[in-house]
């Protein structure tokens, strides 16, 4: 007889290919995100900086499907919240484009204290008022 335990075990266990993707594309966003905020700190010329800012996109969408993929408690956690946070800040840069280091830097900054903090903070629904998944 499975005790309760091992049942959510089971049910939170990421799939191997699932880890290895995260891995992967976790890996790749913060390379293509630094080679843009580089970019923007040494005043490269937009135009130039495309591809990254295209790849940074496209790699960080890549980690919001897998996410939402293994949780849908992920939008009102705390994980959630700082990568809305972390998503929202790159965006505000379209009404103030003044403030593109500004904004690029704090969004570095909220998606690795999202991402490193202790799960029991990451997982702290402020719906259900308690750690959930």
């Amino acid at each position: 007889m499975e005790t309760t335990t091992s049942k959510n075990i089971a049910k939170n266990h990421r799939p191997t290919w699932m880890r290895v993707a995260d891995i992967v594309l976790r890996t790749a966003h913060i390379g293509v995100a630094g080679t843009l905020l580089g970019g923007f700190v040494f005043h490269v010329p937009f135009l130039k900086l495309h591809i990254w800012h295209g790849l940074t996109i496209l790699t960080g969408l890549g980690l919001l499907a897998l996410e939402l993929r293994h949780s849908l408690n992920w939008p009102h956690q705390i994980r959630g919240l700082m990568g809305m946070i972390h998503i929202g800040l790159p965006a505000l840069v379209h009404l103030c484009p003044t403030l593109v280091i500004p904004f690029t830097w704090a969004s570095l900054f909220f998606g690795g204290i999202g991402s490193h903090m202790p799960k029991k903070y990451r997982h702290w629904s402020i719906l259900y008022r308690r750690e959930v998944d």
